[in-house]
This record gives structure tokens, C-alpha cells and sequence, in this order.
């Protein structure tokens, strides 16, 4: 595991908000996969992914975010992506994952907001 990495779920208002901290790549992307996959599995379509405090993520770390969001389309469910950082923020729009079930927000309380 590398150091200063961690996936944390909180509920809030019934809703599955999943924070991460660290780096999000091919040595830290099965954690964050068993986490997504619980979180789906407990019957939850709509999650929150709180990316707020990661510093950097590669395409492993894509490829698992839009492998949960495929996982969600059959109950119309979403992926919503906390995160400030404007590089972060640039890779989900270069890659086309924004145009999908993924949406990014600025702060959990819009993301909360559009769920609810």
C-alpha cells in the first residue's frame, strides 16, 4: 500500500460518499475498486466520490472510476466527482467520462443537492 493513500465511506442523507486521499493509481486503484464495488452492491445508485484531497490520478485510476460507473447504468445510477483541482477536473473532460454517468462538482453539498 502506499503511504499517505485512503478510502473512507461516509453516508450522508442516505447517500454513499466515498472520500479519497493520496494518489489514485495502479498500485492504490484495487482499494478504491473494492470500495466502489461494496458500495454499489449494498444497492446504491447514486455515489458520491470525493476526490477533493488526491493529488494525482493515472489512467488505471480512470479505468476503475468508469468501470463502476458502467456498473451503475442499468438502474440509471451516477458517479458524482467532488474535485476542485482544475488538472484533475481537466483529465475526466479530456477523457469523455464527463459526457457518460459521471458528474463533477465543486462541492458535495452540490452534488447532494442534484441527487436529492
Amino acid at each position: 500500500m502506499v503511504m499517505g493513500f485512503s478510502v473512507e465511506v461516509e453516508d450522508k442523507k442516505d447517500v454513499p460518499i466515498i472520500h479519497v486521499s493520496g494518489e489514485i493509481d495502479v498500485y492504490t486503484c484495487p482499494k478504491l475498486n473494492t470500495k466502489l464495488t461494496e458500495v454499489i452492491e449494498n444497492g446504491n445508485k447514486n455515489v458520491v466520490l470525493n476526490l477533493e484531497n488526491i493529488q494525482y490520478i493515472d489512467s488505471t485510476g480512470l479505468g476503475t472510476i468508469a468501470y463502476n460507473a458502467r456498473m451503475l447504468e442499468s438502474s440509471n445510477g451516477s458517479i458524482h466527482v467532488i474535485c476542485t483541482k482544475h488538472q484533475i477536473k481537466k483529465i475526466f473532460q479530456v477523457s469523455g467520462l464527463e459526457k457518460k454517468n459521471i458528474r463533477l462538482y465543486d462541492t458535495e453539498v452540490d452534488a447532494l443537492k442534484e441527487i436529492s
